[in-house]
């Protein structure tokens, strides 16, 4: 009302408004009212409804005239005083009354609008944002710079926790987000620091002073926080770098191993007492430098010093620790000793020599090596060495050996007081010692000038040779794998094949010229001249002195023809094997003769030749003085592999026909190495395939892009396609352990592993496997060598890598779980690398001899001679009174024989026994008491001869192959009378479990199986088949990955074939078995001059339609035309897997597996075949009807061979892959 009144314009346009429909309006201020009068009558409508139409015209005159102006009430008090203060505010059309104590403004809508949002924008903003003191304070001088410069209008409050802004509401925002932004480009730096580093920085002030410093110092503060690592935050990135070159400069951690006596009280006590003093006075006015004292683990009596502070204090005190160590603390070192028989008598050699142990101690020791520890004071220490040295400098030993029996015996007993004497007599000090199969006595020195040493020990003692029945032969000869060059090899005899009487023919013999030259040409060509030879001859030549044989054996041979050089290279390997037994030599070495390209033999026949012969060798009884067999493969050539694989498995090696171990030992350069190294772990090198481990963790080397090459694939492929996931996935960082499951791998986890070619990512990877294996309690781990195969990294630079990273982890860690640590190696070179490196890398010290005067020996040497023969004597018994001695007396005289140190000779059915007179007494009373005990022998021996043809228990060997036992443990095993021990075929003893079917060595605790065997009437079954119900013909058995015969098939099936093995079976039908058996004797002696009846593993691929049939009714030729009939119409056979695996032959069934039975081939002698050929062709036309046993796709290398006798096969093993 106020507004119409004061302003014409509006109160006019309101009764123009109202006046169109015939009415006028009046203000009445006092009632506070607008009143509208008008006529009914004259209005629009009529009469009728008239009045409510009227006011429907007037109330719409009001709500449109109320909607063109505003009333706006301010309650907000700075706006209200602002809106009274502000004359701008009223205009004609504005005007500003009072209602209620409060402003109203009242105009034209839009023009109140806009002269609102004005008054608005002329507010003081006020805006309070929240911050972290320490980042604000990183900030707070560019951020107070900024504002100044830009926003000068803008107030600036800071509290606790908060940054209040007020001002303008344009630039109240833009410093809000000039601080954000600043707060945004604050960098952070972690340093990391050792552990007591961090914790003195943080406990001794040092944070707030360099905090301080560093915002005096720098443009840009820097802030310091103390956690798992130091954080350090700014602006710059320049501060930052300078913040950390700084505490880098000024801090220091220094840890100090005390050893010896400094390391335990008392003088650990006097050290502590100086450095705290030093320590209190550096710290006198601040907190400068820390010192804390660490026993050492593991039960080891070194303790560490670590100092730690401000650099310039941590360097005063090891100035005082050094110090303290020179002058002050006893102190030790080492002296190697020249002769490991000082040991036990050195306290007797200081006392002759006048050395008294006063302030310093010595002391003898064979750990790690033979030396003496000298302990004392530092300077007393190094001087007492010195005259050491020059008095052991001047020491020398002799040897006496006296050639008769029980000299050990006799002066370790009653001849003691005897030998005493001597020592008085001739002031020497003697020592007794064990030799190789007699005793040694060593007199060691009365003074340092004439130290003396002199032994006793009586020749060879001859093996006691008794004829009886049932006797065993004992095995004598080692069989020896060497990895080398035969011209280097350390034998007798060197085995050299030549062609045509050429010393240089071949490549063997022109590496012997090139050593040896003229020596051996002269030598050669004067055996040469006056000879001639045929294939198979020997030719003898006395080696020269620059190589390291005696004899060496050139053999004429044959190129490769298939038949008649195969055998004349038999022959003459025979004859040399004769030759040494002949000549008593005790080592021969053989190369693989054959393959090379003078012979150009197919590689499996040049071993089966070479190796048909050793084996003969061992399974007869006439070895003779041959002890030793040695084998050299040259390695580095691309089949040395192969070669290796083939001859170290070749089943000859196994058993012989009676189930019986024909070696003494079969020892290989790639055997596994042993060796325990820091904190008692184990480590293992082992060449093999790390598929085949059990480890609880077994890495795997990957680059983590592809995954379907060397040792990643292998183990994925075993794992499957989950892990392959998982690995694929991975998130990895450079230098990370990837941890994953490990699926079908028998482990517990897989450690994925990436070396990326460099040998020191790979050293600092091993220390992060072993200590994964830590945290996750892992007692064993399998470890390839990373980046040796695909990554193509010198192995010898893996190797070393490797090896430090084991030695680092586990002699500076304290492992608790890891116990094994294996590393598996794939390829001979890199085994050979590691053998190498590990050899250097964990050696022992080697000590060499030393010699002593012969003064004073003599003497000695002679009567401790009289002294023992005059305690002997000799006994003679008849033939009539031996002939009835069993084995078992044999060995048990055998045995007193070797306990009482006696010498025994046979001559002409006479025994005569030798020695110290109560051990010859003894024999004779054993004689005598074995006449008794004949008849009940004879009736065990025939009880074991008849049960040896009916069961055969069997012992599972080192090797993985069941071996049997002799008939004395059989027949103990069947009786249940074995007394808790057998033996077996090598004489080792064995503890007896049958409820487990378990053994256990005597020596040793190795557990191995036991398996019993009832043969069949009319068919024994063979070693590795599994017992057979009666009556059961058929017998189906899956193999257990685990089992050492599923790893040899699955090893020789992976050497071409790259599928994965699903499931392997033996097969094991009686009366296929008895039909190939009988068939493998008719060829064998139809060869028996030529060499058997030359059997081989080889595959033949089926489908599951024809596989049933061939398992149950072997294969037959009949059916030959299914697959191919291009070398004759038999059964087909392949000496390659990956032949047999090709879909053509091996159809996969609808899951994509496929089927192959290795089987055991009667190949014989064999020749080309022929398409049509339904019988192999005769051997010559001469008139004679014998034909040849198989044929083969090409007579040089046979890949195939044709059989077309139903019985010449047997099918084996049943192979599922895919």
């Amino acid at each position: 009302m106020f507004f119409l009144r004061d302003n014409p314009k509006a109160y006019k346009l309101l009764q123009k408004q109202l006046s169109c429909i015939g009415c006028q309006v009046e203000l009445d201020f006092e009632e506070e009212e607008a009143v509208v009068r008008g006529d009914i009558e004259k209005g629009p409508g009529g009469a009728f409804g008239a009045a409510e139409q009227w006011e429907l015209q007037v109330d719409r005159v009001l709500i449109n005239f109320t909607e063109r102006y505003l009333c706006y009430h301010v309650v907000e008090p700075k706006k209200a005083k602002i809106l009274l203060q502000e004359l701008s505010f009223v205009t004609d059309d504005i005007k500003v009354y009072r209602e209620g104590g409060y402003p109203v403004g009242v105009g034209e809508t839009e023009a109140v609008h806009e002269k609102i949002a004005i008054l608005e924008k002329s507010l003081p903003t006020r805006k309070e944002l929240p911050i972290v003191e320490k980042l604000f304070k990183l900030v707070e001088e560019e951020f107070n710079r900024e504002m100044r410069a830009k926003y000068p209008e803008v107030k600036i409050n800071i509290g606790s926790a908060m940054v209040t802004l007020e001002g303008p509401d344009k630039e109240v925002k833009s410093g809000a987000n000039t601080l954000e932004d600043l707060k945004k480009k604050v960098k952070e730096k972690r340093v990391k620091l050792s552990t007591a580093l961090m914790t003195f920085i943080g406990s001794s002030g040092a944070l707030s002073k360099y905090q301080t410093h560093f915002q005096q110092r720098l443009r840009n503060p820097v802030s310091l926080e103390v956690g798992s690592e130091l954080v350090m935050s700014s602006l710059s990135s320049d501060a930052l770098d300078e913040a950390e070159a700084t505490l880098q400069r000024d801090f220091d951690v220094a840890n100090v191993e005390l050893q010896g006596a400094l390391a335990a009280p008392p003088d650990l006590d006097g050290l502590k007492e100086i450095l705290f003093k030093a320590k209190n006075e550096a710290n006198s006015r601040e907190f400068r430098v820390d010192i804390s004292f660490i026993p050492g683990t593991g039960g080891t009596p070194n303790t560490k010093v670590q100092l730690v502070g401000y650099r310039e204090n941590v360097n005063k005190l090891k100035e005082v620790l050094h110090d303290y160590q020179i002058n002050q603390i006893g102190t030790q070192e080492v002296l190697n000793l020249p002769n490991p028989d000082m040991i036990d008598c050195f306290d007797n050699i200081l006392g002759m020599i006048g050395m008294k142990q006063n302030k310093v101690t010595l002391k003898a020791s064979l750990f790690p090596y033979p030396c003496v520890l000298v302990s004392g004071p530092c300077r007393l220490v190094k001087e007492a060495k010195q005259g050491l040295i020059s008095a052991l400098a001047s020491l020398t030993s002799d040897t006496l050996v006296l050639d008769g029996p029980g000299a050990l015996q006799y002066f370790q007993a009653e001849g003691k007081v005897g030998k005493e004497l001597v020592e008085s007599s001739f002031q020497v000090i003697v020592k007794e010692q064990q030799g190789v199969h007699s005793a040694n006595v060593q007199s060691k020195p009365r003074s340092i000038s004439s130290l003396v040493t002199s032994g006793l020990a009586p020749g060879p003692l001859p093996r006691l040779r008794c004829n009886t029945v049932g006797s065993n032969v004992a095995i004598k000869t080692s069989l020896e794998i060497k990895l080398g060059s035969l011209i280097d090899a350390q034998a007798n005899v060197l085995v050299v094949p030549m062609i045509n009487k050429n010393l240089t023919s071949t490549k063997i013999g022109n590496s012997l010229f090139q050593k040896a030259g003229n020596a051996i040409k002269s030598k050669f060509d004067s055996v040469a001249a006056n000879c001639t030879v045929a294939p198979g001859d020997v030719l003898q030549v006395d080696a020269p002195p620059s190589l390291g044989c005696s004899k060496i054996f050139f053999i004429e041979c044959l190129p490769w023809d298939g038949v008649r050089g195969q055998s004349a290279l038999g022959n003459a390997l025979k004859r040399c094997l004769d030759l040494c037994v002949q000549q008593g030599y005790s080592t021969v070495a053989f190369p693989v003769i054959g393959p090379g390209v003078v012979l150009k033999y197919p590689m499996k026949e040049a071993i089966q030749v070479l190796m048909e012969n050793i084996c003969q060798l061992g399974l007869s009884a006439s070895s003779g003085s041959l002890t030793t067999i040695q084998i050299v493969i040259k390695s580095g050539y691309p089949d040395s592999e192969e070669c290796y694989q083939d001859v170290y498995r070749h089943p000859g090696l196994n058993v012989n026909q009676g189930g019986e171990a024909i070696f003494r030992s079969l020892t290989s350069d790639l055997d596994e190495i042993t060796m325990t190294v820091g904190g008692g772990v184990k480590l293992q090198l082992v060449f093999g395939d790390i598929t085949d481990e059990t480890t609880d963790a077994v890495v795997n080397t990957t680059d983590f892009v592809y995954f379907q090459n060397g040792v990643c694939k292998d183990i994925l492929t075993v794992a499957g396609a989950d892990v392959e996931a998982e690995l694929k996935a991975a998130k990895y960082t450079r230098g990370d352990v990837f941890v994953s499951q490990s699926g079908e791998f028998p482990c517990e986890a897989l450690f994925h592993v990436c070396g990326q070619n460099d040998a020191v990512v790979i050293e600092q990877m091993v220390i992060r496997i072993v200590e994964h294996c830590e945290s996750f309690g892992f007692e064993s781990v399998a470890i390839p060598a990373i980046c040796a195969g695909a990554g193509g990294l010198d192995p010898g630079v893996v190797a070393r890598a490797v090896l430090r990273g084991v030695k680092d982890a586990t002699s500076s860690f304290g492992l608790n779980s890891l116990t094994d640590i294996r590393l598996v190696l794939f390829k001979i070179n890199v085994f050979l690398a590691f053998k190498e490196k590990a050899m250097q890398m964990f050696s022992t010290a080697v000590i060499n001899k030393a010699s002593l005067p012969q003064k004073d020996v003599d003497g000695a040497m002679t009567k401790l001679t009289d002294l023992y023969q005059a305690q002997c004597s000799s006994q003679t018994f008849r033939k009539e009174e031996l002939k009835d001695l069993t084995q078992d007396y044999v060995k048990d005289l055998k045995q007193l024989v070797e306990t009482e140190g006696l010498y025994v000779e046979l001559s002409q059915g006479t025994l005569k026994v030798s020695g110290l007179n109560n051990g010859v007494n003894k024999v004779m009373q054993m004689i005598n008491a074995s006449l008794h005990g004949n008849l009940r022998r004879e009736v065990r021996v025939r009880e074991e001869e008849d049960l040896y043809a009916r069961v055969a228990w069997c012992i599972l060997g080192h090797r993985g192959n069941w071996e049997r036992l002799p008939k004395t443990a059989n027949h103990s095993l069947e009786n249940n009378d074995v007394g808790g021990r057998i033996v077996d075929a090598q004489g080792d003893k064995w503890n007896a479990d049958l409820p487990r079917m378990e053994d256990t060595r005597y020596l040793g605790g190795q557990t191995t199986k036991l398996k019993r065997l009832e043969h069949l009437p009319d068919f024994t079954l063979p070693l590795y088949w599994d017992n057979m119900a009666a009556g059961e013909a058929l017998k189906t058995v899956e193999l257990l990955p685990s089992y050492a015969e599923y790893r040899t098939v699955k090893e020789a099936f992976k050497r071409t074939v790259g599928k994965t093995v699903l499931k392997i079976e033996r097969l094991q039908n009686v009366h296929l078995r008895r039909a190939y058996e009988a068939q493998k004797k008719q060829i064998s002696d139809k060869y028996k001059q030529q060499g058997g009846e030359c059997e081989k593993l080889l595959y033949h691929g089926t489908t599951q339609d024809n596989c049933d049939s061939i398992v149950k009714t072997g294969f037959n030729r009949r059916f030959s035309g299914q697959n191919a009939t291009s070398y004759g119409e038999g059964t087909y056979f392949a000496v390659n897997a990956n032949y047999s695996a090709q879909p053509y032959y091996s159809r996969p069934a609808a899951d994509g597996s496929q089927l192959m039975f290795v089987a055991r081939v009667l190949t014989g002698i064999y020749t080309q075949g022929q398409q049509n050929m339904r019988v192999p062709p005769l051997i010559s036309n001469q008139g004679d009807h014998d034909r040849y046993d198989s044929v083969v796709d090409r007579v040089d290398n046979p890949q195939m061979y044709v059989v077309f006798h139903d019985n010449q096969a047997y099918p084996d093993y049943l192979i599922t892959f895919k």
